[in-house]
């Protein structure tokens, strides 16, 4: 299952898939409108992929009634000049707001049209429909003839799910792990400090340093540079490790580079360049002492609890791998098994809405407006690949979870209102009510729906655990899991920004 569904498709696809509508549906016998008034008369056809053409023949007696409701409404409040409030003569109230209530009158036909010839032609539709209100006449004479189109969710059958082998990477904590996590800690609170000694993996290394080429000059002095792979004013320097290890202070590295070609700098692209780094000085990291004053710092009353705190995340942590990993086999296995078309408008809006969102992100990243631009149709494509890939999997959950009879309490949804405030410090209530005015609420709803959907297959699945080596090493790199290094990594780049502040 994608992981974006921290962001769902904002068009919820429907508990039911539809029957397939008649071409030409009219109302049964005993099914006659209440009013008395003759029924309108409904004709359905393909107008593309998943999509239909409704057209509606609202006959002229409902038009007339529709007439004399609002004349007579209006007759009873009117003022007409030289007559009292509700005394004026019909035909000079029709002639003072004739054209006022034959816009009302279009506008409540069609409204009241549009809602029984859906239900008229049984069809299951998505989000509203498209209809161009503003090019509707109202006939003097006669019956009103309509159209309008909508989308339909795609028919299609499930793969037999019971029985699925699902893998489940299963990893011991051992103590290493969790001396790697409190390294992880202790170089939070480490200070950086001069050594005489060559440089080392993960030393940091104080160097002038000057790039040159093609059309390409750069100079900096006292430039702080990892033992690690890094960047030098936008340029890779993927061997920077091999090249500072075992360097010290007055000695010179030089090296060959090329410049990406989304650059910043237009005169920069592709060129091939030197990188020339003087080393003035190496510092190495000094962390304190793994004891009960430094469990203190870190909120515990004894590096003995702390040990055990850390052990009980990491199992939380693997818990938590181990569940999205599962769940996104199952998801993997019905995008592999089942065949679907999707609504083409339903594609590009959302197609829209996540290249928006990228784009936002890689603003808010710092990445120029201009090398977004240069790469929007590589962006543009991922994006359509990512929409359809939701898209298809929401479908299919939603079937899932009619065939399981899944749904989703208000308390759920509470809950998962409550957990994610804790996260962001607000208050539920409140997270609540603006997840309602931005209409986030009904997205959370179905996201929660199609975990409990996949949790469902999950029950009956044949799970095969997958403990340590190639194999789990291998499954759970594909399926994003390995909880204790992704934890422990992270941690260290957390540190390694606190040694660049030092």
């Amino acid at each position: 299952m994608p992981e974006d569904t921290e962001n769902p498709p904002q068009e919820a696809p429907p508990d039911a898939a539809p029957e397939t509508a008649p071409e030409d549906a009219a109302p049964a016998a005993d099914e006659q409108p209440p009013d008395g008034l003759p029924p309108n008369e409904v004709a359905v056809e393909d107008a593309g992929t998943l999509r239909k053409k409704v057209t509606v023949t609202v006959p002229r007696e409902r038009i007339d009634a529709k007439f004399e409701e609002l004349f007579g409404e209006l007759g009873r409040s009117a003022q007409v000049p030289g007559f009292r409030i509700g005394r004026a003569p019909r035909r000079l109230v029709e002639r003072r707001f004739g054209k006022e209530v034959a816009e009302d009158v279009r506008n409540g036909v069609i409204g009241e049209a549009l809602g029984d010839a859906l239900k008229q032609a049984d069809l299951n539709v998505l989000g509203e429909p498209d209809i161009k209100l503003d090019e509707i006449e109202l006939p003097e004479a006669g019956a009103l003839v309509f159209d309008f189109e909508v989308e339909v969710p795609p028919e299609f059958d499930l793969p037999d799910y019971k029985g699925l082998e699902v893998k489940r990477p299963v990893m011991e904590i051992t103590p290493e792990r969790i001396d790697e996590a409190i390294d992880g800690y202790r170089e939070q609170y480490g200070i950086l400090k001069p050594v005489d000694a060559p440089a080392a993996r993960g030393d940091m290394v104080i160097a002038d340093v000057d790039l040159s080429g093609d059309g390409v000059a750069f100079a900096q002095a006292n430039v702080e540079l990892r033992v690690a792979p890094a960047q030098v004013e936008g340029v890779l320097l993927e061997d920077l490790t091999e090249a500072l290890s075992g360097k010290t202070a007055g000695q010179r590295v030089q090296m060959k580079a090329t410049v990406p070609t989304g650059h910043p700098n237009e005169a920069w692209r592709g060129k091939d360049v030197t990188v020339r780094l003087d080393v003035k000085d190496v510092k190495r990291l000094e962390m304190p002492a793994f004891d009960d004053a430094f469990a203190d710092k870190m909120g515990f009353a004894s590096a003995e609890e702390a040990r055990r705190e850390i052990r009980r995340r990491f199992e939380s942590r693997l818990e938590l791998e181990q569940t999205r990993y599962m769940r996104s086999q199952v998801g993997r296995f019905f995008m592999d098994h089942v065949t679907l078309d999707l609504p083409e408008g339903m594609i590009e809006r959302h197609t829209a809405r996540l290249l928006q969102r990228r784009v936002v992100d890689l603003m808010m990243r710092g990445v120029p407006r201009e090398q977004i631009e240069q790469n929007i149709e590589q962006l543009q494509a991922e994006a359509s690949k990512e929409a359809l890939d939701e898209l298809k999997l929401t479908f299919i959950l939603s079937k899932v979870a009619e065939a399981e009879g899944v749904e989703v309490e208000d308390a759920e949804i509470n809950a998962r209102i409550a957990s994610m405030a804790r996260q962001h410090k607000r208050r539920p209530e409140r997270l609540r009510q603006e997840m309602e005015s931005e209409g986030t609420l009904e997205t959370l709803t179905v996201a929660l729906r199609e975990e409990k959907a996949i949790d469902h297959v999950l029950a009956t699945a044949n799970i095969k655990d997958v403990v340590g080596g190639q194999d789990a090493g291998d499954e759970a790199e594909d399926g994003k899991a390995k909880p204790a290094k992704r934890a422990t990594r992270k941690k260290k780049k957390k540190a390694g920004a606190s040694r660049k502040k030092s």
